[in-house]
């Protein structure tokens, strides 16, 4: 019971009091019939001490009108090598909720993953979440660039952490994408460290969607005025994000870059949704 009080305060705070007026906006500026898609969201705990629970994200999406979030582990202090563990709470919520989450799972490509891959995709999870700051990998390391490769022959899509930590994105990425163009990738963030360059260098790769999470918002300006609105999609990083702050940004940079309701609906939900239909 306790649990459900902090849930439902927290979701009241992002809405009411200062938030208010934010709330608001943004809910005037959602296209009419947009059933909104989260593409980047954590169900777990972190190292760091933060942690999401699938009752708390539930709660989250229905008050902000979300329809369905991709949720993948955090970065568990409790994972085991293969991180079966944190996986397992990410089935588990999908299992309790499977028409809002769609899951995600994690492996840390140091690790021996070859088993655990096979395992998430004979269960059914839908993609793979990979972060190399957190495990500290390069993206042109040869057991991500296997990894990768093994994602592409099985058709499942991968969403890779591109924001704050990293130094180097697009050149170690881009061989990987050449060599398998179909390939589905997310880069979370939308490579905000090197957005213009990452705009010019995936361009011609129709299965890489940038997501807008976190970015600050003269970033998703420059990213909303110079890209496909279509390789679009928005994320809210969630419980690092929050969806009104998050929703208000993306809104904000794509109407300021001029995009019309038709490609905002695509972006807050379409783009992303016909990977999952």
């Amino acid at each position: 019971m306790a649990a459900q009080e902090e849930n439902k305060d927290s979701v009241e705070a992002l809405t009411s009091g200062a938030m208010a007026p934010v709330w608001e906006w943004v809910q005037k500026k959602i296209p009419s019939g947009t059933r909104i898609f989260d593409a980047h969201a954590h169900i777990g705990v972190d190292v760091d001490g933060r942690a999401m629970t699938a009752e708390g994200m539930r709660a989250r999406m229905e008050a902000a009108g979300v329809e369905k979030t991709i949720v993948f582990p955090l970065n568990d202090p409790n994972a085991r090598d293969d991180y079966s563990g944190p996986n397992d709470v990410v089935w588990s919520a999908y299992e309790d909720h499977p028409g809002l989450f769609v899951p995600f799972f994690r492996l840390n490509p140091h690790m021996n993953y070859e088993a655990e891959f096979e395992r998430c995709v004979q269960r059914g999870f839908k993609g793979l979440k990979l972060h190399p700051v957190s495990q500290k990998f390069e993206l042109d390391d040869k057991r991500v660039v296997r990894l990768l490769g093994m994602a592409a022959e099985a058709d499942l899509p991968v969403l890779i952490h591109t924001g704050f930590g990293m130094q180097r994105v697009v050149e170690p990425l881009l061989p990987t994408v050449e060599a398998h163009p179909e390939l589905r990738l997310i880069l979370g963030h939308s490579a905000m460290v090197e957005v213009l360059s990452a705009v010019r260098a995936f361009e011609g790769h129709p299965n890489v969607l940038f997501e807008t999470s976190v970015v600050r918002l003269k970033d998703l300006y420059v990213l909303f005025s110079s890209f496909s609105p279509e390789r679009i999609c928005y994320g809210s990083d969630i419980p690092y994000g929050d969806l009104p702050s998050t929703l208000h940004a993306t809104l904000a940079a794509a109407w300021a870059a001029g995009l019309g309701e038709k490609d905002i609906s695509g972006v807050l939900s379409g783009n992303i949704r016909r990977w999952f239909s």
